[in-house]
């Protein structure tokens, strides 16, 4: 069965597109946030979350603390699941959103992960605090050497996670995920989103400096004072690495939304090459095809209301 997925860069303009088919379908019609930073509760100016009153169409945003950890297994099983129920009800879910990952997790054999085990984790973790990373990253290479040479001896999320599997199953990582693939339920209907580069890196320019103005200083001063560490993953984030800095005293605010526009632009063209290895993605230029972006969105969604 097909989902309609709508992919491209950051600020190309997929929420006005959402904002007009919600005005269009209203209850008939539901998103599924493909977003790995939209998860997080308490970040919305940094994470250009939808406004309130209309973020009850939109799943799998503030759906996790900044502190926790939310992998492109675990939306590619939210996703399946809330897709499945929409469709049951009536509704029509629509992906929407600009990590690829979370797309090639959702629409391709996936590895089905144990359940977690508090107290490996906290085995684990209490291990890296008292012996460092390079220790667990040494036991890694020791006892999963595949699953060790594909990581950065940094990656502690993704280090830890693969200890745990090879405690909680007793064999490797890698060969847990080769004998544990589940089949996908759902293929992507692809529609891209694109705009030329000087018109997508001006939006850019615009939006961060809305940011600002919606007090993106704040939002992140608010999260440290919450506790959440500077080094965690949510938080090394553009738009929050970089307030963080400014916060600091090392930026002044002109040089903050100065890395933040340079960073956004690097992470849109990065955005984009991974988006271009999509297969089969119908592609709309929405500087001149607007208008025929929406009707053949309509169209779609009109099908499987019948």
């Amino acid at each position: 069965m097909e989902i309609i997925s709508i992919i491209g860069p950051t600020a190309c303009g997929k929420k006005e597109i959402a904002l007009h088919l919600i005005n269009t379908f209203g209850q008939n019609l539901r998103f599924i946030s493909c977003d790995s930073r939209k998860v997080y509760r308490h970040m919305d100016i940094g994470t250009a979350k939808p406004p309130p009153e209309i973020r009850h169409y939109f799943l799998l945003i503030d759906i996790r603390d900044p502190d926790k950890i939310y992998s492109a297994g675990d939306f590619a099983r939210d996703a399946e699941r809330f897709a499945k129920d929409l469709i049951y009800s009536g509704v029509v879910p629509v992906i929407i959103g600009g990590t690829p990952l979370y797309y090639k997790a959702l629409f391709s054999e996936f590895f089905e992960e144990p359940n977690k085990d508090p107290a490996i984790r906290k085995y684990i973790l209490d291990k890296m605090k008292n012996f460092g990373l390079e220790k667990l990253y040494e036991e890694l290479k020791e006892k999963d050497p595949e699953s060790a040479a594909k990581l950065h001896p940094n990656d502690w999320i993704r280090i830890t996670r693969s200890l745990e599997i090879i405690y909680t199953l007793g064999i490797p990582a890698s060969e847990a995920r080769k004998k544990m693939k589940r089949e996908r339920i759902f293929e992507p209907q692809y529609i891209g989103l694109a705009l030329p580069t000087e018109i997508l890196y001006a939006k850019i320019e615009e939006r961060t400096k809305k940011m600002f103005e919606g007090k993106l200083l704040e939002e992140t001063e608010n999260l440290l004072k919450m506790g959440y560490n500077e080094n965690l993953p949510s938080m090394n984030t553009i738009g929050y690495k970089e307030a963080i800095k400014c916060l600091k005293g090392e930026w002044d605010n002109e040089t903050c939304i100065n890395k933040i526009i340079r960073n956004t632009k690097i992470y849109a063209r990065r955005q984009m090459r991974f988006f271009k290895t999509f297969e089969n993605v119908v592609w709309f230029d929405l500087a001149k095809d607007k208008e025929k972006l929406i009707h053949h969105l309509e169209s779609e969604i009109e099908k499987r209301l019948q």
